[in-house]
C-alpha cells in the first residue's frame, strides 16, 4: 500500500515540474503580425514578416497575399516561424502591394499593407 502512495506522491511532484504555470483558464487568440521589409530582387521580391504573438495556440502558417490592381497571389513560409521571409513569383515591373498574415488553431490574423516597386533590370 505504502508503494501505491509514494508512487501517486512522485507522479504529482512530476506532473507539476512539468508545468509550473497553469495556463488551464487562459483564452487562446489569433496571432499578431506586422511586415518588417520587402525588398525586390530582379523580378522577384523577398518579402520578410514578424509574428510577435501566438497566444496560447500553436502557429500553422505565415506568408502574404501579394498583387496589383488586376494581380492577387499568396505565398506561404516553408515552416512557420516567428521570423519569415517568403519569396514572390516571377512579376513584371511595377508597383505592388504585399500584407503579412499568420494563423493558428484560433484563426488567421492579417498586418499593415507595405508596397514594393519592381522595376527592370
Amino acid at each position: 500500500m505504502k508503494h501505491y502512495i509514494y508512487t501517486g506522491m512522485l507522479a504529482l511532484v512530476f506532473s507539476t515540474a512539468c508545468n509550473p504555470t497553469d495556463r488551464s483558464n487562459e483564452q487562446p487568440f489569433p496571432p499578431t503580425i506586422k511586415p518588417l521589409s520587402a525588398v525586390s530582387d530582379g523580378w522577384h521580391a523577398h518579402l520578410t514578416g514578424e509574428v510577435t504573438s501566438s497566444p496560447n495556440s500553436r502557429l500553422s502558417a505565415c506568408g502574404f497575399k501579394y498583387g496589383n490592381d488586376t494581380l492577387r497571389l499568396e505565398t506561404t513560409a516553408d515552416i512557420p516561424e516567428e521570423v519569415f521571409t517568403v519569396l514572390t513569383d516571377s512579376l513584371g515591373a511595377g508597383r505592388y502591394y504585399a500584407v503579412p498574415f499568420a494563423r493558428n488553431g484560433v484563426g488567421t490574423s492579417l498586418g499593415d499593407t507595405i508596397y514594393f516597386q519592381i522595376n527592370e533590370p
